[in-house]
């Protein structure tokens, strides 16, 4: 069966860095997945949360991508 590229859903867009959600097998109807995100709107390159300076095991993911957004940990893929 054909399928089309859809855009991941946008996670958070903080001081001028968006980012996306990432899908289980690179498939939207497979779900997200729960640690993962990125940066790239082609889910070429993703990063695990957990990895995160500003990760704690009971934080809200939104606020735990801005801070580290605001420490530059996380910034706009380069074009």
């Amino acid at each position: 069966m054909p399928s089309i590229w859809t855009e991941p859903e946008l996670a958070v867009r903080h001081n001028g860095v968006s980012v996306y959600h990432v899908y289980k097998n690179g498939f939207w109807g497979c779900g997200r997945l729960k640690y993962h995100y990125t940066t790239d709107i082609a889910e070429q390159d993703s990063f695990d949360i957990r990895d995160l300076s500003s990760h704690q095991n009971s934080g809200d993911h939104i606020e735990i991508l801005k801070q580290a957004i605001e420490h530059g940990e996380i910034a706009a893929p380069m074009e």
